[in-house]
């Protein structure tokens, strides 16, 4: 038996819901915003489809053409993945999108479809609202297992939410004046009907509700909209990009928000942009009579607040800077320039970066906005009746647009990466020189291991030698928490997982390699250990002031690069030049702002790169290979590549070895360090 309820309907304009205090809400991965718009709410009489998508599942978003049992469709969907689609547009003109709304679920066990894989049924078979409306019928009884708020429109001025529970629905018309007096309807990840509330749920029906805030903020700001219709661009910028407090107020500086400068830290908790953000899409339908193909779905791929709108029509094959199995180019740009204007924590964005970015980027936006608006109109108005679209010049267009985002895209990342090194860093001419590393010395060094013999640990062992005048012992977290690098000069943490050599160690531990730099010990960090040096994660040791740039695309892959050595590395490694080195991997540096550490040195730079698995093409080219600085009394060296590996130079890492080791007070004079006591892990 069909279950289709009708909507309750609620009087009353659309509300503003400012100010809105809300009670703590948990966490949740899915975050979606949405609003369906009538023709009869916009300028033009076209109507309008909005969400931004919000997940933890995958940052790495798309644009791909699919085919379908009736139709071919583009879409937004997981890089990589097709058996689901997240917001998508096909060659009828029939629009879809959903935000998650879990209190829709039923406790009988179902069957069927899911989100994601309905929403691609609904685009291979679905030409209008109707048709959705008929599937939505036929699976209320043959099952399906889908929670969410589903908006559509299509080609003939249909505009119309459903919430759809597995085996319910309930439509909401925002053609229907009772329903949605504005032609507008908001949702955000709850269901009125599951939750008994009118159709136009007020501020205080929400108090309780997760998202509820993203609700009325939505609303709010559409309501402002109303009086000259909503527009593409304001949707575009006022939603997508919108950045409030908890009560709803903009920041000042933001781009609702009074005149003023960005707060240093903005919270994103209860914005409509946030931290959960992977992408937006703001379909442009078109009036009935005109050819469907000319549904535009505007494709913001990665945090809106980050990247450039491109539009894309359902005409054929996505543009190449949207498409990648890894990520569209234009999204992993966006997804680095994010991560890097995030703070610490990762709690929330630093305002004062945020200025220069959008002033760049808004700029290029709007003029893709104004000019494929008016290709649009030009193409609808020569149209005859019957005639087909102009396929050929709209596949065209929208690879154009699709470079000209990209060319803004990489511009940005360029001046980022310029910034992100313009910081302070220690001059050619270092006082640490002063107390050079004596070659007839025998450092006492520290392996660390905390598994079976690894390639990192017998590429050392090969390298810091008895012959080479090396004491080479490996240690174990276990004995450094006992207190085994007080018989050591220097301590070499080697490639392998940062993350995992921190957990490793346990609080003690890191406490102990701290302590054990600070009294004068050494620290060479390769790969993985200068992951844990750094002052980037919560888990780092925090030995240098330094970032890792471009930390999203950390498995960016290997291979071989080239170094460019700086002036301090001449007298440091006796090279010069460039070098060639194996990559696994490894942090790209940059000077960070920690008050407390000094600024570090740099001997080297990527002169060559390493671009796979989706990681933007020039974001690693000048950044920091190898850098020193001292902690302390300690002396610390990090190598983001491998020269340990064979084929080095593996000079690199003996020279850096004995530099970090002169730091020790009696490197030259204390007997060769006892083994370890055997135990631990």
């Amino acid at each position: 038996m069909t279950t289709t309820r009708r909507p309750s309907r609620a009087v009353g304009r659309l509300s503003l819901c400012l100010p809105l205090l809300l009670a703590a809400t948990p966490t949740h991965s899915h975050a979606c915003t949405t609003a369906v718009v009538s023709g009869r709410a916009t300028p033009d009489g076209r109507p309008l489809l909005w969400k931004n998508r919000d997940t933890r599942s995958s940052q790495h978003n798309e644009v791909v053409l699919l085919d379908g049992e009736r139709f071919g469709a583009i879409v937004v969907v997981n890089a990589g993945e097709r058996r689901s689609v997240w917001m998508g547009v096909n060659e009828a003109g029939f629009c879809i999108e959903n935000s998650l709304s879990r209190d829709l679920k039923v406790d009988e066990e179902v069957s069927g479809p899911n989100n994601g894989g309905f929403m691609r049924m609904a685009l291979g078979r679905c030409a209008t609202v109707d048709d959705f409306r008929r599937l939505l019928d036929e699976t209320n009884q043959s099952g399906r297992t889908t929670l969410a708020n589903y908006g559509v429109i299509d080609a003939h001025g249909g505009a119309v939410l459903f919430e759809t529970g597995p085996n319910s629905y309930a439509a909401f018309d925002a053609n229907d004046p009772d329903q949605a007096p504005d032609g507008i309807v908001v949702r955000a990840n709850f269901a009125t009907t599951a939750r008994g509330l009118p159709a136009r749920p007020t501020p205080d029906a929400l108090a309780e509700v997760y998202s509820g805030e993203r609700y009325c903020r939505a609303a709010a700001l559409l309501a402002e909209c109303k009086s000259d219709g909503v527009s593409v661009d304001e949707l575009l910028r006022r939603l997508a990009r919108d950045l409030s407090d908890q009560s709803g107020r903009p920041y000042p500086g933001a781009v609702n928000g009074p005149d003023g400068s960005l707060p240093d830290r903005i919270p994103t908790a209860s914005t409509i942009s946030r931290l959960t953000t992977v992408s937006a899409v703001v379909f442009h339908g078109v009036r009935p009579g005109e050819d469907p193909r000319l549904t535009t779905m505007w494709t913001m791929l990665g945090d809106p607040s980050f990247t450039i709108a491109t539009p894309v029509f359902p005409v054929g094959p996505a543009p190449d800077d949207l498409a990648d199995e890894h990520g569209g180019e234009i999204g992993e740009i966006a997804l680095t320039l994010r991560d890097w204007n995030l703070t610490h924590r990762r709690d929330g964005v630093v305002g004062r970066r945020l200025p220069g970015i959008w002033s760049d980027l808004w700029r290029e936006e709007d003029r893709l906005v104004e000019q494929t608006l008016e290709q649009k109109n030009r193409w609808a108005a020569a149209l005859a009746p019957e005639s087909d679209a102009p396929v050929a010049d709209i596949i065209a267009w929208q690879e154009a647009a699709a470079d000209w985002a990209m060319a803004a895209m990489v511009k940005e990342l360029a001046e980022a990466k310029q910034a992100a090194l313009a910081a302070p860093v220690a001059p050619a001419s270092w006082r640490a020189d002063e107390r050079p590393a004596d070659p007839a010395a025998a450092p006492r060094v520290a392996v660390y291991d905390h598994s079976e013999p690894y390639e990192g640990s017998e590429n050392l062992a090969r390298i810091l030698t008895a012959d080479a005048r090396f004491d080479t012992r490996p240690v174990t977290p276990q004995q450094i928490r006992d207190g085994a690098l007080d018989r050591f000069d220097v301590l070499v943490m080697p490639g392998g997982s940062g993350s995992k050599q921190s957990e490793k160690l346990e609080q003690s531990g890191r406490a102990a390699i701290k302590q054990f730099v600070e009294h004068g010990g050494g620290y060479v960090g390769i790969c993985a250990g200068a992951y844990l040096a750094s002052s980037q994660y919560e888990w780092s040791l925090g030995l240098v002031n330094a970032r890792c740039w471009d930390r999203v695309h950390w498995a960016r892959g290997t291979g071989k690069v080239r170094l460019a050595m700086a002036p301090a590395a001449e007298k440091l490694f006796d090279a010069s030049g460039q070098l060639e080195c194996y990559y696994g991997q490894g942090p790209m540096l940059a000077p960070d702002d920690e008050p407390d550490l000094p600024a570090y040195q740099v001997l080297a730079s990527y002169a060559t790169e390493v671009a796979k698995k989706g990681a933007p093409e020039g974001a690693m080219v000048g950044m920091h290979a190898i850098v020193r600085s001292e902690y302390g009394e300690g002396r610390v060296i990090l190598f983001s590549p491998h020269p340990e590996k064979p084929g080095g130079p593996n000079g690199l890492i003996a020279h850096g070895v004995r530099w970090a080791a002169a730091g020790s007070p009696s490197v030259a004079t204390r007997p060769a360090a006892p083994a370890p006591a055997t135990g631990g892990e």
